[in-house]
Parts: C-alpha cells; sequence; structure tokens
C-alpha cells in the first residue's frame, strides 16, 4: 500500500508541476495562425479536392455539421473567410471558452474533407480538442494575461488535459519513430536522398548539384538520418526530464521543424509542431506573458 501511496502522490505530484498555463495563449495563437495561413494562401480546391467533395455523402451528419458546407458546398469560399475570421479572434486570446469550440469545429471539420485521414491535420484536430477543457476551465478574459488563481476543481482539470496533450505529443514522436524503423530507406539512410532531391518537396536544383557529393556520401547519409531517429526517440520521452533538458530540447525541437520548413516547404507542419512542443516541453517554472491590461471604466 505504501507503494501505490507513494506512486500516486509521485504522478500527483508530476500532474500538478509539469504543465506551463503561462503558455497557452502563445500555442493556442501559434495553432490557430498556421490553420490560418493554410486557409488564407490556399485555394479552396487545393484545400478540399472536388473529386473529394464529389464522393462524399453531403446529407450524413458527419459532413451535415461540417463547418465549411453547413450552407451546402456551394459557399465554401464564404465559409473559408468566415473560418478565418474566426481563427484571428482565437489568436486574439478573448472568448477562450467560445473559441475554444470553434477552433476544434474548424480544425475537426478541415480533417473530415482532406483526401487521406492522417496527417498534420489530424494531429491540430487532436490538439483543438484537447485543448477545449482547458479553455473551458480557464478564467481568464483573455489568454495573453498572466494566469490568474483559481479553484483546486479547475487548475485539476486543466493539469490533467494538459497531461492528455503531453502524452499525445509524445506519442506523435514514437509513432513517428515506429515507423521508420520498419522503412529500408530510413535504415541506410537513402531517404535522405530521395526527400532532399525530390522534384517537389527538395531542395533548388542549383543546391542539388552543390551538394550532389554530400547527397552521394552513404556515411553521410546514415549519420543525418539516424540522428533524426535517434533525436525523435529523445523528444518522445522528453516529458519526463527535468525542467532544463525540456527547455534545450524545446529550442532543438522548433530549430528541427524549422529545418523540415526551409528544406521541404512544411509551412502547416512547422507552425502545428512547435505549438505541440511549447505544449509539450515548455518549462512549468518559466513564465512566459504578453500581458494584456485590464482597464476598469
Amino acid at each position: 500500500m505504501k507503494i501505490l501511496e507513494s506512486l500516486y502522490n509521485s504522478l500527483t505530484r508530476f500532474i500538478e508541476t509539469s504543465s506551463s498555463k503561462t503558455i497557452i495563449g502563445f500555442s493556442r495563437s501559434v495553432l490557430a495562425g498556421g490553420v490560418l495561413l493554410k486557409l488564407i494562401f490556399n485555394h479552396g480546391n487545393s484545400l478540399i479536392p472536388p473529386d473529394k467533395l464529389q464522393a462524399l455523402n453531403l446529407h450524413s451528419l458527419k459532413y451535415h455539421s461540417n463547418f465549411f458546407l453547413i450552407f451546402n458546398s456551394s459557399h465554401l469560399f464564404e465559409m473559408q473567410i468566415l473560418a478565418s475570421l474566426i481563427l484571428v479572434v482565437v489568436m486574439s486570446g478573448y472568448l477562450m471558452k467560445v473559441t475554444s469550440l470553434l477552433h476544434f469545429w474548424i480544425s475537426a471539420s478541415l480533417f473530415m474533407l482532406r483526401p487521406v485521414s492522417i496527417g498534420v491535420e489530424n494531429i491540430i484536430m487532436l490538439l483543438t480538442l484537447l485543448l477545449i477543457p482547458v479553455c473551458l476551465f480557464d478564467e481568464r478574459k483573455n489568454h495573453w494575461q498572466s494566469p490568474v488563481p483559481t479553484n483546486k476543481f479547475n487548475t485539476s482539470i486543466q493539469n490533467i488535459f494538459l497531461l492528455f496533450i503531453k502524452l499525445q505529443v509524445a506519442f506523435i514522436y514514437y509513432d513517428s519513430l515506429h515507423d521508420k524503423l520498419f522503412i529500408k530507406e530510413w535504415l541506410n539512410g537513402t531517404v535522405i536522398y530521395y526527400w532532399f532531391t525530390h522534384n517537389f518537396f527538395g531542395l533548388h536544383p542549383y543546391l542539388i548539384n552543390i551538394l550532389q557529393p554530400i547527397l552521394t556520401n552513404v556515411y553521410v547519409l546514415l549519420l543525418i538520418a539516424w540522428a533524426a531517429l535517434a533525436f525523435e526517440a529523445l523528444l518522445a520521452i522528453a516529458f519526463l526530464f527535468p525542467s532544463r533538458f525540456k527547455w534545450a530540447l524545446l529550442k532543438w525541437g522548433i530549430l528541427f521543424h524549422f529545418s523540415i520548413l526551409i528544406i521541404h516547404g512544411f509551412a502547416f507542419l512547422f507552425f502545428v509542431m512547435s505549438s505541440a512542443l511549447f505544449l509539450y516541453l515548455y518549462p512549468a517554472n518559466k513564465s512566459f506573458s504578453f500581458y494584456i491590461h485590464e482597464y476598469k471604466v
């Protein structure tokens, strides 16, 4: 019984002290900003392919309640604009309780209409879902304000769902690592050559010519591939580390995804995973706030 009690107390302390409330607003805004940029800089047909739309049973509840289809498919553009405006409100930090629900609705709707059921849209849908209880039990008027003291029940709910987010992000990196370990191109390093020389996602042809000696060196390819695998393995267990290591891994994680953005152009992935990493690794003892003053009339 003493062992179980000790484990329970350790878990309780971990839940209470491992998550930062100050980073919630920033992470929500980065998450919303990524979707906003996607909606602004992509035509509706690229976001929701026409062939996919035609194959859907738009009268089913699954799609009838879809944010982008509530006024049928002829109003996709208008709903894209409305979604963009809602995301701006999310980023402003006001109306946290309402916008958390709308943010999830937009994310889930976009996920349902994508041609594949896995990927970045899946991640953002899960994150916005888990952030709903965190926002519903947040007493701030704006998520950019410093966290305010609240009752123990509200704090416990927030801590539990912030822990769920950490576990989800840890699983994302574990799952990514696990899948790569069964792909021979990752194990022998040739995947790096394929991605760097890809005609759409790869480097500029001029850079490929310059880096040709490096990209054809098997030892360099193995080093890059296995360094990426090792870093993902580290990120998969990073939430168990002390704060000083979390802070270092957070910075390296952002740099890791920024390098993917620079090389392959995955801007949406960068925003989503940056938001996830801040929720996952930002130290609880480190304050973060773009403080918004409250003026009483």
